[in-house]
């Protein structure tokens, strides 16, 4: 590897870490290190020294991604090397894994502590979760002596994060077709040093602006989409989308959430709505094929008081603003019975105690008198439907 590279160690070689943070970083002239726990993909990565990101658009390009090194989460001496000589770290593991790489981390970060350089360095959590970096520091300092955690904000920051790319699963480790799209940015108040320049990464001074901007237009549209989707037996969101009933819902769900958003934040409303319908143009497309079920799964974290369905319905409340598309997408994920474990305890729920009552115990949020009754009627609506004739 050329060691006159500035070098990022990247927790979770998976479908974010490769096919997005890794792209980035590599065509931008950093070298890599990835550190997973599947032994199976370090196995592959490490023997054949290179994969190919399948960059899908109008014009699709396929970038080769050498110049790494690879290490399980188990090969701490590695690692802690790494940590101490990079310039940036970055996990893309998902939240719930969070608690296995915190103590990898803290470790690393001990060691560097006790470098002559003690230069500074910013660990991003790339998990698509709000404030997940100050949820790995939480973690982290658990691992760290009282006078390493004074550290904290002087030699290492834990700046917040959003990351948007469509990276579907692949079977072939050494082959990610993703979305040629990127929207990446982080807390510039909480770094500490100099912003360092990755290809990709916005240092903005609004992060939670940011965020909800993303997160109540491009998450809520495709979630929305995903569970209407469902309901009318549709495998992929592109075919959902290209349904002219679903992708109405969709865009009416995010035109309201991006007013709110715009009122919320400050946002110009006309860029707002132009964020809207850059998402709106990229759903139909089926160059990338997204699967359904990855994208409705975990309905009750989807339906958390600040996540993409509760958070902009509370934000139209709040203001007055109409919310009937909002409505129609929380009754959906009501009525879409998913299989996975939040889904069977959620449609346990709606059993036990109807929808209203479900939604407001498992979101902690009771909406008002008016759009419970729209939810509630929507949810009837959508559960009796026979969605051939729509």
């Amino acid at each position: 590897m050329t060691e006159n590279k500035p070098h990022v160690v990247i927790f979770g070689a998976g479908m974010t870490g490769r096919g997005h943070i890794a792209q980035l970083a590599f065509e931008g002239g950093w070298k890599l290190t990835f550190v997973d726990k599947n032994s199976e993909l370090v196995k592959a990565l490490d023997q054949a020294g290179k994969y190919t990101v399948r960059m899908i658009s109008d014009h699709p390009r396929d970038v080769v991604i050498s110049d790494y090194q690879v290490f399980h989460i188990d090969d701490k001496a590695a690692i802690s090397e790494a940590i101490v000589k990079c310039d940036m770290v970055i996990t893309a593991v998902l939240a719930g894994n969070l608690p296995g790489v915190a103590p990898v981390l803290a470790e690393g970060l001990s060691r560097r502590l006790m470098d002559k350089s003690r230069k500074p360095l910013n660990i991003i959590a790339a998990e698509n979760v709000n404030e997940g970096s100050s949820a790995l520091w939480s973690l982290t300092s658990k691992h760290l002596s009282v006078e390493e955690r004074r550290e904290y904000g002087h030699l290492f920051g834990f700046p917040n994060s959003m990351v948007a790319r469509v990276v579907p699963r692949s079977s072939d480790p050494l082959l990610i077709p993703a979305e040629d799209y990127n929207e990446w940015t982080a807390e510039l108040q909480a770094r500490v040093g100099d912003p360092t320049p990755l290809n990709g990464l916005e240092w903005v001074p609004n992060q939670e602006a940011r965020l909800k901007r993303k997160l109540y237009i491009h998450n809520t549209g495709h979630a929305v989409c995903a569970y209407l989707g469902v309901l009318k037996g549709y495998g992929f969101i592109h075919e959902a989308a290209q349904d002219k009933w679903v992708l109405s819902y969709v865009r009416k769900a995010i035109v309201e959430s991006g007013r709110a958003v715009s009122k919320a934040y400050n946002f110009d409303e006309s860029d707002v709505m132009a964020y809207a319908n850059n998402l709106l143009d990229r759903l139909p497309k089926d160059a990338l094929p997204d699967s359904i079920d990855r994208v409705i799964r975990e309905p009750i974290r989807k339906l958390g008081i600040a996540d993409r369905f509760i958070g902009p319905l509370e934000l139209c409340e709040r203001y007055g603003l109409p919310l009937d598309g909002l409505c129609l997408g929380i009754a959906a994920v009501l009525a879409a019975n998913t299989m996975d474990a939040e889904g069977i305890k959620l449609t346990s729920v709606i059993r036990d105690k109807g929808p209203a009552t479900a939604l407001s115990e498992v979101s902690g949020y009771t909406p008002d008198a008016e759009s419970g009754q729209a939810i509630e009627g929507y949810y009837n609506s959508l559960i009796s439907s026979d969605f051939s004739s729509i």
